[in-house]
């Protein structure tokens, strides 16, 4: 799809990759819409894409819940007429120890970054499959395609969850018109970390592992080119990182051994809580 006089919605679009990719955008021809939780940081988006010549909107928008998500769909489609394309990419991050983690920490993360998608994508999808034509982008994480470590299983199951979605999405509405796009961004220099919660560990700076090859950080502004150009070639999967391509390449090779090279290059999860383990 090429954006160019097309009518967008970036969701969580006040910072980091939804902020760059309301801007490219803008640049690129679109009118925007941004849905956020931090209204100021909207307005500021606002600006910035009328700037650029463009059409923008803001409203603050919980993807956590029903009714703003449903306010969202009906002030997008009075303010711009029409929504050829949406694109989410609200997120937060929960690391920590799994057996302690309350649950009520991991319906947040999943209700963020799982449902929050499909809230917003039930919402918009109807009038896309209507007119049979629009394109729904959605912005997971590399930890959505393997575990990248021990330390974030409830954000990978979160981002597992978020592509797995996805992709049943594209198989599903491709055939009425609708084009899907996944990007699985790698380290990417966000604030991300204002959203996050460690749990369950007494040192999260000794617990807390990122393995070598995840440790290149790219700009928002490179990872949004990424999904615009993706969006135009109209694929689906789109990654940031090649080295993030050479791992997905071992995993499918033999996931097995792949595993366990990830395990003996890791440091103990373990380490001071637990004494040695039993052999049976």
């Amino acid at each position: 799809m090429d954006p160019n006089g097309k009518a967008a919605v970036v969701v969580g679009g006040a910072s980091g990759i939804g902020r760059a990719t309301a801007l490219e955008l803008a640049r690129r021809g679109a009118d925007v819409f941004v849905a956020d939780l931090h209204e100021a940081r909207a307005a500021e988006v606002v600006r910035e894409v009328e700037a650029l010549g463009r059409r923008a909107f803001a409203l603050r928008t919980d993807v956590r819940s029903d009714a703003d998500v449903d306010a969202l769909r009906d002030a997008a489609l009075g303010a711009l007429g029409r929504v050829d394309l949406l694109v989410n990419s609200p997120g937060v991050s929960l690391l920590g120890a799994v057996e302690e983690i309350p649950i009520e920490d991991w319906q947040w993360v999943l209700d963020v970054n799982l449902v929050g998608f499909v809230r917003t994508c039930r919402a918009f999808l109807p009038p896309m499959l209507a007119r049979g034509s629009g394109w729904i982008a959605n912005v997971a994480s590399i930890a959505g395609l393997y575990a990248y470590s021990y330390d974030a299983v409830p954000y990978v199951t979160s981002k597992f969850g978020c592509a797995g979605f996805t992709e049943g999405l594209a198989v599903y509405a491709r055939p009425r018109g609708v084009g899907v796009s996944l990007l699985c961004p790698g380290l990417v220099q966000t604030n991300l970390a204002e959203n996050a919660r460690i749990v369950g560990v007494p040192d999260p700076a000794s617990f807390l592992h990122f393995p070598e090859h995840m440790r290149r950080a790219i700009a928002p502004e490179e990872a949004a080119a990424v999904l615009c150009d993706g969006i135009e070639a109209e694929r689906f999967l789109l990654l940031t990182h090649p080295e993030d391509e050479a791992v997905l390449r071992d995993r499918r090779a033999d996931v097995d051994a792949a595993i366990a090279r990830q395990v003996r290059e890791s440091p103990d999860p373990f380490a001071g809580r637990y004494g040695p383990p039993e052999r049976g």
